[in-house]
């Protein structure tokens, strides 16, 4: 039996799955399988009725202090509003951080969410699960990352897969390996292609656009081929899901073998400036990456800022002196300026490129962190209160949009859950959510998220 995803495939005694990849298209089992096709003729999805949309999500991984960055609270004690203080932006009465000049500027194409708050444990995992799925779940109850139920409903527009993770997938912070960027139920069709390779180093490559050693041109050929007759045998037998496994077969061979997927990937190609505007690092030339990603098909890419929170500086700013030891001077010399850069280099690169009306932009993070300071003088974890943003597509900006009390310590009104941000992103790339399900489990039919849209992002 040939298996992809949750479709089971018999085939000629002798041959198997494992054989055949380990052959020749080794590390490319998890590449997405595009359904829009099945799905039209189900009547779940009309896109001769809609704009369908592409979308960019920036996760920063162990979440900035709101308090320190998009909700500022320059009023309250010195030991509630830490450090840094607010600048004006081109957004009339939204203030943010002093070390955000250049998202200032552009803070009219920007829409807030502040009043962001969930209430299901204070671990980074159990945040990563709301904003990457929807849903908080158990080991037992897996649900699908956002990433692979676009690539259920929309499929790729080319040959690269509709869901694609920068630079990688997240690892060790703190509390399993349950950070909601797998497909869940939706099988490994749907799996994010994770690229495993940091696009800042200077002799970046994706390995998985490699054909194994030995493999060449002639020999991936006849494997295409011998696949091709495997698929023949199977459609007399059986006819349903040969058009998906057809497709997710064909893109790994794809991927393998076509100079245009692996252009996508080449960096080089961009000026020596514009890279510079992105900031040469991980984070700003996985943003550069993104846009070309989605330039030449893809319809997700979601660009993780750090894959850990151990012993590296990155937004957890526990101070406490060890492996946490992130305080307000890694915010101010290196992780502020490095987003700053990033994003609004991304927002700027897409507008000048007519790209910005059919990208949604996100900037996601799994939790704020405490209105207090310790007594370290760091913040540590508080999912009761942060703040996100949107840009983009049919995103209004220039606003903010919830509040939260005097302290930051919750929201004060408009109080929005993270499964109301799945919503949007949806709804903002021309999804209807009440006509539009997924194949849950058994089988059943189930909405894409228990939440309807945050209005006023589209107001």
């Amino acid at each position: 039996m040939l298996q992809l995803g949750n479709v089971r495939v018999p085939v000629c005694h002798g041959v198997t799955r494992r054989s055949f990849l380990e052959a020749g298209a080794t590390g490319l089992a998890g590449l997405s399988l595009p359904t829009l096709l099945s799905l039209q003729s189900a009547g779940a999805v009309e896109s001769q009725n809609a704009k369908i949309r592409n979308c960019i999500t920036i996760f920063l991984v162990g979440s900035p202090g709101h308090l320190d960055t998009w909700d500022m609270k320059p009023e309250a004690p010195a030991e509630i509003r830490g450090k840094f203080k607010p600048i004006s932006t081109s957004a009339p009465g939204v203030d943010i951080c002093e070390h955000f000049p250049l998202m200032a500027r552009m803070m009219d194409k920007v829409a807030l969410i502040r009043s962001l708050h969930h209430k299901t444990g204070a671990t980074h995992e159990n945040g990563q699960r709301w904003m990457m799925t929807g849903h908080d779940f158990n080991a037992d109850s897996m649900k699908p990352h956002c990433g692979s139920v676009i690539s259920r409903v929309f499929g790729s527009r080319g040959m690269l897969p509709a869901s694609i993770v920068l630079p990688g997938k997240i690892g060790n912070t703190g509390a399993g390996n349950l950070h909601g960027q797998a497909a869940g139920y939706l099988g490994s069709a749907h799996e994010p292609f994770f690229l495993n390779s940091d696009p800042a180093r200077s002799d970046f490559k994706v390995s998985d656009l490699t054909p194994p050693v030995g493999q060449t041109e002639f020999r991936m050929n006849s494997r295409r081929n011998i696949l091709k007759q495997l698929d023949d045998v199977q459609r007399r037998v059986e006819t349903n899901s040969s058009l998906g496994r057809d497709t997710a077969y064909a893109r790994a061979f794809n991927l393998l073998t076509s100079p245009e997927a692996k252009q996508a990937f080449n960096l080089a190609e961009e000026p020596d400036k514009l890279r510079d505007r992105y900031g040469r690092n991980t984070l700003g030339q996985s943003c550069l990456m993104a846009r070309r990603l989605i330039e030449r098909g893809s319809r997700m890419v979601n660009v993780n800022h750090f894959d850990t929170v151990f012993g590296i500086s990155c937004w957890d700013m526990h101070a406490d002196g060890g492996g946490l030891n992130n305080t307000y001077a890694d915010y101010e010399r290196l992780l502020c300026p490095q987003f700053d850069l990033a994003f609004t280099a991304l927002i700027e690169d897409l507008e000048q490129r007519g790209m910005l009306q059919d990208t949604v932009v996100c900037v996601l993070s799994e939790m704020g962190r405490t209105p207090g300071l310790n007594p370290r003088g760091g913040r540590d974890h508080h999912p009761g209160a942060w703040t996100n943003f949107m840009a983009g597509g049919p995103i209004r900006g220039g606003q903010a949009i919830g509040s939260t009390d005097k302290t930051g310590s919750r929201p004060q009104n408009n109080p929005i859950e993270p499964p109301q941000i799945l919503a949007s992103i949806y709804h903002a790339m021309g999804i209807d959510l009440d006509t539009t399900m997924m194949p849950g489990p058994g089988n059943r039919p189930i909405r894409l998220v228990e939440a309807e849209p945050i209005d006023q992002l589209f107001g």
